[in-house]
């Protein structure tokens, strides 16, 4: 929790910085997310990893709640961006029919990214920035075992991981044509050992301009994270829809 009090604690002043000025531009993106998930959860030793399995078709259903809101203040070339992700999926597995060993996971997920933007490339309408910061990642699982035998039956396990990560990655826009629509995405790059062994985290969105201020987006979302410590394990794929709202002031 430190360490999340230390990048919002940096946001506020460059914020406050910005607000000083008449000539910086903000938009506020705020989305919900149909991310499905894939990979392995272990929460604690002695047990192992478990599989979470659920498609981007199911998580309308064990999706509990999964919004993004997206932040960028911009002065010229310079910026800064805030994303934030936070997401609780459910998910029951049959592991072991035979036994009847059955597997609920329930994962909570919050990430905050905070990052310098640089604007590359900006030509009619069309624009890219480049971007370097850090992700900082609270993870909770929870597994609850039933049926089955040994050491696995009836098992309840917790445990919370919180790490942060450099990242790095591109973001960028262009309109389609003359028309109001537009295409807009990113990708990132993080982790490089540091904590995660490394994510990559990529969205792509159509999106129309209804007026100078308001634009709304429909679009996909991936990333996937590998991390392993102390025999923590969540390394999962998140994808799914996105449906977003834009807001420039």
């Amino acid at each position: 929790m430190r360490k999340l009090m230390a990048i919002a604690a940096l946001t506020a002043t460059l914020s406050n910085s910005a607000l000083a000025s008449e000539d910086w531009q903000f938009t506020l993106s705020p989305y919900v997310w149909f991310g499905g998930s894939k990979g392995d959860l272990a929460a604690a030793p002695p047990l192992p990893a478990a599989p979470i399995d659920i498609s981007a078709k199911d998580a309308f259903d064990d999706n509990e709640a999964s919004y993004m809101v997206l932040f960028t203040a911009r002065k010229g070339r310079h910026g800064l961006l805030m994303d934030f992700i936070y997401t609780d999926t459910r998910s029951d597995e049959e592991l072991v029919p035979e036994i009847d060993l059955k597997l609920r996971s329930i994962s909570k997920n919050t990430i905050v990214s905070a990052a310098y933007l640089y604007r590359l490339l900006d030509d009619g309408g069309t624009n890219l920035d480049g971007f370097a910061g850090v992700r900082y990642w609270d993870i909770d699982i929870t597994l609850q075992f039933s049926g089955g035998l040994g050491v696995l039956a009836g098992r309840r396990v917790s445990n919370t991981e919180e790490w942060v990560d450099p990242m790095v990655g591109l973001k960028g826009r262009t309109p389609l044509g003359d028309s109001n629509f537009y295409v807009a995405g990113w990708a990132a790059l993080g982790g490089f050992g540091v904590n995660s062994d490394l994510f990559y985290d990529a969205s792509v969105n159509v999106g129309y301009q209804w007026t100078t201020a308001i634009g709304t987006t429909v679009g996909y979302r991936m990333f996937d994270v590998d991390y392993d410590k102390d025999q923590f394990i969540y390394d999962v794929r998140q994808h799914g829809v996105a449906l977003g709202l834009t807001w420039g002031f």
